[in-house]
């Protein structure tokens, strides 16, 4: 509310910091992107965990069900500015989609530009699939897995669902929205059961759009239970409850390990993403809620929260590291079999100064690009709309 006496300026000055801190940053979900990367990092350098602890398919879920969530917030907001500014939507969604590329493009395309100087044969032969983000259906058409160029499926599948995911919440009417996301949940399930029981090739369920949609939609649909503030709620259910959730919510952790020791023809194979859903969203809820304790320090812990925002790069970087970095060490006797730890050190190293390189030098100038097309003049309620046609009528 507005003050009857305006203070003195010394004051007014110092009260801009305090309004300028203020935000919706959320500095654990960053730490929470450090241990999803770690846990690619560990799949791909080789670490070994019993079976019912392997995280590193499930962390790749993980980023999925962020970009469900956030995009969805950020289309919201888009939604908003629309409707306020009354300007026709054109320009705000040419605005999300180069927003998009300026996240996603230049490490990207660095990546790339970087294994195909080196020499890696896989990049240069697929050039036109990477950089038009199709690897994922080149992985998918082929039928086998490009080890130096596998990790670019899930970017693939990322940039496919930024192209589509605008025009579905655009133009979905309020009221048809948890109907839609419960269907692509379902619809997730139902492709991978259809794939098992044709005995499609076992990539295709893995690695197409069709196949992660389930995840993308269970973060829209947290970011609709926020919004619509029933998050906020959760405090408030019987201890009987909250204390039954966790103990649910790491059963379905646990049960999505076992089941993706089954065998490929077997049908139940199909359910591990979806209990891996309900372990991720439950994450992600009570993160939003904010985390408090041991737990809750260490994710805000500034150099976890660090390696989070550095973490698209360490993904995008970090199997090319291992194929050009990996035979330099071995005159010094560090290889996969001898010194096997002192190898993962030095890949973790090498991985982490090229990420954190490529994160001050080349991310941030184009997300301060990213930001500037955002419009100043508006500040968009989160609330979301009803239906909006995609172009202006």
């Amino acid at each position: 509310m507005p003050t009857l006496c305006a203070p003195p300026p010394a004051q007014r000055r110092e009260s801009r910091p305090a309004e300028k801190v203020k935000s919706s940053y959320q500095p654990h979900l960053d730490g929470l992107r450090c241990l999803a990367i770690f846990g690619v990092l560990f799949e791909h350098f080789g670490v070994t965990f019993p079976a019912l602890l392997r995280f590193g398919p499930l962390s790749v879920r993980f980023f999925f069900v962020l970009s469900g969530y956030f995009i969805t917030l950020s289309l919201w907001k888009m939604q908003s500015e629309i409707i306020n500014s009354n300007s026709g939507s054109f320009l705000p969604v040419c605005r999300f989609y180069l927003a998009r590329f300026l996240r996603i493009g230049p490490p990207f395309y660095l990546a790339l530009a970087i294994g195909a100087l080196f020499g890696i044969e896989e990049v240069r032969t697929n050039f036109l699939w990477l950089a038009t983000f199709q690897a994922n259906n080149y992985i998918a058409f082929e039928g086998y897995w490009p080890e130096a160029i596998s990790h670019f499926w899930s970017l693939a599948v990322q940039e496919q669902f930024y192209i589509v995911w605008p025009v579905i919440v655009l133009t979905l009417p309020k009221r048809w929205f948890l109907p839609t996301m419960a269907g692509f949940i379902l619809f997730g399930l139902v492709f991978r059961i259809y794939c098992i029981s044709t005995a499609a090739p076992t990539l295709v369920r893995w690695v197409t759009l069709f196949g992660c949609f389930d995840s993308f939609a269970v973060g829209a649909l947290v970011a609709y239970l926020r919004q619509a503030r029933l998050l906020d709620r959760m405090r408030f259910l019987s201890r009987t409850t909250l204390f039954a959730m966790p103990l649910a919510a790491f059963g379905c952790f646990f049960l999505g390990r076992a089941l993706m020791t089954l065998p490929e023809t077997n049908i139940f194979l199909s359910l591990t993403e979806s209990v891996d859903a309900v372990f991720l969203a439950w994450l992600l809820a009570i993160s939003l809620g904010g985390i408090n304790g041991i737990y809750g320090r260490f994710l805000s812990w500034a150099p976890v929260v660090y390696v989070g925002k550095i973490s698209y790069g360490i993904y995008v970087y970090h199997v090319f590291v291992i194929i050009l970095v990996s035979p330099l060490l071995i005159p010094y006797g560090l290889s996969v079999d001898h010194f096997a730890t002192a190898r993962i050190l030095v890949l973790l190293a090498v991985t982490l100064a090229l990420s954190s390189l490529s994160w001050h030098f080349l991310e941030q100038p184009f997300l301060a690009w990213k930001e500037a097309l955002k419009s100043p003049r508006l500040k968009p309620t989160f609330k979301p709309a009803p239906s909006l046609p995609l172009m202006a009528r």
